[in-house]
């Protein structure tokens, strides 16, 4: 079974035709940032996440679904239920599906046809747009993964988009740990040394040109400062995943802290 770097790198490489129209999301965004600065984060994801446009002409490439199975994965049969966005899953070493999950802007799990690639269905997502129109590059290379033999660059959101995504994601979740999840990523970015300042900065920035996603972050961070328990569940995710040491009193007061900084950045 392939190791989770090797699933990526695989993926990116097959995905090069299409890398300049399609933007990698989620927490392996999160991983290749912290590795930018040699570091690497502590809470952990296998899934893939692309944020997609909702026109993605083929233009004599092909497809991302073919693509995809080049590289390894197939369609799920949950794809073949009524109402459900496309799947393309691997299997990891546990037995468990490892699923690309193609987003793009919309209501939470929304079924959106792509225009341009036959036989896909994305997910709606909220927040996306911001991703999707606020990107830089970074490049991947060997010292991810051999599969990747020259760097490739890869377009991800820039670190404000990142965290004001993560915010308005956090507040879609009805599952506590994935809320929860959500939160430790915008905190272990904003938090940082040299990520941080930037984060913050962009944060600024985009709230005052994205105002729905300004509000839908502005409310999640209330809810969280607001809530024992999601304010617990972030607590223990750090601590677990050694992302924050210390008693979990003062890991509290900690992450408090930032998310009133973040709310200050926030024009809501």
């Amino acid at each position: 079974m392939p190791t989770a770097e090797e699933r990526v790198a695989k993926l990116l490489v097959e995905f090069q035709p299409y890398l300049r129209e399609i933007v990698l999301v989620g927490g392996w965004v999160h991983s290749l940032y912290l590795s930018s600065v040699n570091e690497r984060g502590g809470v952990f994801t296998e899934d893939i996440d692309i944020s997609i446009p909702q026109e993605l002409p083929s233009e004599g490439r092909p497809t991302l679904l073919e693509l995809a199975e080049k590289a390894g994965f197939e369609r799920d049969p949950i794809s073949d239920m009524e109402g459900a966005g496309v799947w393309m899953v691997s299997v990891n070493s546990e037995g468990m599906s490892v699923p690309i999950d193609f987003l793009t802007e919309g209501l939470p799990r929304a079924p959106i046809p792509i225009e341009g690639q036959p036989g896909l269905t994305a997910q709606g997502y909220p927040g996306q747009r911001v991703l999707l129109e606020n990107t830089r590059t970074l490049l991947v290379g060997p010292d991810f993964h051999s599969a990747i033999t020259r760097p490739i660059p890869v377009m991800v959101p820039t670190l404000g988009a990142y965290v004001l995504q993560k915010g308005v994601s956090a507040g879609t979740r009805t599952n506590t740990q994935k809320k929860a999840k959500d939160i430790v990523y915008m905190l272990e970015i904003v938090s940082h040394l040299k990520l941080g300042p930037d984060a913050l900065r962009e944060l600024s920035t985009l709230s005052s040109l994205y105002e729905p996603e300004a509000r839908a972050f502005s409310e999640t961070v209330r809810d969280a400062l607001g809530s024992t328990r999601t304010l617990d569940d972030v607590v223990e995710q750090m601590l677990l995943s050694g992302g924050r040491r210390g008693d979990q009193e003062s890991v509290r007061a900690q992450q408090r802290a930032w998310l009133r900084r973040m709310q200050e950045q926030v024009v809501s």
